[in-house]
């Protein structure tokens, strides 16, 4: 997968620095094949929105933070629904590594089925009773999901920052996380390993150089350019 390359200018973006993000992404996907995205670091003020209507062009996205999200470590597995039968969730365990989320009919995520949910479901259907031992692999598969899914497991939404939440990911039994957007809608699941070691957005700043202008946690970026018409500043590239 290609990694994206956000081209941004300072906070309260003016003119100047909106145009030569779109500008400069523009040359870098032409010129060098980069998948360049143009973005800004705050809202844009009445004469560039004008601008950018005037001439059609769509606005950047906005970043106001570079610190690594839950967006940049989701998987979006597929989902089974809460009467299916086990055997979807068993389809689906055997593509993602043993995992499979179940979902409620709203798009909300009702929980996620791993090997010990599993282990812990067949435990409480089986246990002591002889005739409850007799049950066939088949008539296993053939029970609803949600009764071997785990409710307990985590919810993240996909624009929280990882490091904010760090102290409680280090806490949890559990490794596999449920993410979700800020409808309570399911986007996918992300596993501890990739939550320790994010990786950083890549970063090339535009119309200025002073860190105290630029995006939030820019440190925790890989600042790989700065293209600049003002003077040089302490910034220092990758």
């Amino acid at each position: 997968m290609v990694e994206k390359t956000f081209v941004i200018g300072h906070v309260n973006p003016d003119t100047d620095s909106i145009a030569s993000a779109i500008g400069y992404a523009w040359l870098l996907r032409e010129r060098d094949n980069l998948d360049a995205v143009p973005a800004r670091a705050g809202a844009t003020n009445p004469q560039t929105s004008w601008v950018l209507r005037f001439t059609g062009i769509e606005t950047p996205i906005l970043i106001a933070d570079a610190s690594p999200n839950f967006e940049s470590v989701v998987k979006r597995l597929d989902t089974t629904g809460l009467e299916q039968p086990l055997s979807d969730a068993w389809a689906i365990s055997s593509r993602t590594g043993g995992i499979a989320p179940v979902i409620n009919p709203d798009g909300s995520p009702y929980g996620l089925i791993t090997g010990r949910s599993l282990f812990n479901y067949l435990t409480r259907l089986v246990g002591p009773h002889r005739m409850k031992q007799n049950l066939r692999i088949r008539e296993l598969l053939e029970l609803p999901a949600r009764e071997a899914a785990d409710t307990s497991v985590p919810h993240f939404q996909a624009s929280w920052r990882i490091r904010d939440m760090l102290n409680r990911i280090l806490r949890e039994e559990g490794d596999d996380y449920l993410v979700i957007d800020e409808n309570n809608k399911y986007l996918g699941v992300c596993r501890q390993r990739d939550l320790i070691n994010p990786p950083r957005m890549k970063i090339i700043l535009v119309d200025h150089n002073e860190p105290q202008q630029a995006l939030g946690s820019l440190q925790e970026a890989d600042l790989i350019e700065i293209l600049d018409h003002h003077r040089l500043g302490n910034s220092q590239t990758h």
